[in-house]
């Protein structure tokens, strides 16, 4: 509670008895407001510079965590996707074909991903004019804009990103009549390897995050988001189909055969996760202990910080209620 209490005295000659007690209580009441505010930039400023320490210690941390655990996700997702076609292998034999016989259980994973694509694109439509009115107005956007605005336009197939390029995507003519329109039947299955390769730059990265895009522009949040739900499609059509290619005739041979090959990926595949997890086991437990220090010590900042502003506050409303019973005391004109 900050404010500041303006009483002109302009009586000529000496101050009356009520002029002198006004005036002192509107003086011990902004020296209390006073008080208060620089206690407050103080804790703002030892807050700032406690997470300025933190923050080289812990995002490379972060970023190396969250690099494993995107590529541990497809793996997962590749074994899961592999184990069950071995079963369906043992039911139907020299009969089985991924296109026909995973069917259903394609469709349960795809489900899974349907929900992502179709929220994004509610993102994009609860844009608005001034939305995207804020974002025109940077003359040197944020790194992090770029990054995303680099991103949907790599994904859209843009020959050329950059911050002049994107203006012309972000015009309210181009954006709302055209770019939302064509996001909503953006071909997701046949996406270029190439593109999916470049996006990753971006996308293995926490800051792909679209809360995190969004704090630095709502419309990159929503651009993100939808950039996101494409590449995730994409990866995932890739492991589960179905697949362009011609079903091959098999025999109890080949049928023996592809079912070797396929334990053998799974085999495979479950070492190299079991690897990925082994390897980023390090820096979850230097992350976990660097964000509980962290956590600690913003909370023993914030009880030193009450301990003194508590007790302020209480003499504030006290300077307060002192100011407010001489303004309206019936002595007024004494």
């Amino acid at each position: 509670i900050f404010f500041r209490v303006c009483i002109s005295f302009s009586t000529p000659g000496k101050m009356s008895h009520y002029d002198k007690a006004l005036k002192d209580a509107e003086d011990n009441l902004n020296s209390k407001a006073n008080q208060m505010g620089r206690l407050k930039v103080e804790y703002d400023h030892n807050l700032q510079k406690l997470t300025d320490s933190y923050y080289p210690k812990m995002q490379p941390l972060r970023n190396t965590v969250y690099l494993s655990q995107s590529l541990q996700k497809w793996i997962e997702l590749e074994i899961d996707w592999k184990s069950k076609m071995l079963a369906k292998m043992d039911m139907h034999g020299p009969d089985f074909s991924e296109n026909l016989h995973m069917t259903d259980e394609r469709a349960a994973i795809m489900a899974t991903v349907q929900p992502k694509f179709d929220d994004s694109i509610k993102s994009l439509e609860a844009l608005t004019p001034d939305d995207m009115k804020v974002l025109r107005k940077y003359e040197h956007p944020p790194d992090l804009v770029l990054k995303a605005l680099d991103a949907t336009m790599t994904l859209k197939g843009d020959p050329s990103t950059g911050w002049e390029d994107a203006k012309i995507m972000l015009a309210d003519t181009y954006f709302f009549s055209f770019f939302i329109k064509h996001a909503k039947v953006f071909d997701k299955d046949h996406l270029d390897e190439a593109i999916v390769e470049k996006l990753e730059d971006f996308l293995m990265s926490p800051e792909s995050e679209p809360d995190v895009v969004g704090k630095a522009s709502i419309p990159c949040g929503a651009m993100i988001k939808w950039v996101r739900a494409v590449y995730e499609w994409a990866k995932t059509k890739k492991v589960v189909g179905p697949h362009d290619r011609e079903p091959v005739a098999m025999d109890e041979d080949k049928c023996k055969a592809s079912k070797e090959t396929l334990a053998n990926d799974v085999e495979a595949l479950t070492e190299k996760l079991e690897e990925k997890r082994k390897q980023v086991s390090g820096a979850e437990t230097q992350l976990q202990n660097l964000e509980e220090e962290y956590k600690q010590r913003v909370k023993e900042l914030k009880t030193r910080y009450d301990a003194t502003m508590d007790p302020l506050q209480e003499t504030f409303f006290e300077a307060h209620h002192q100011f407010g019973a001489v303004y309206c005391s019936p002595n007024r004109n004494a």
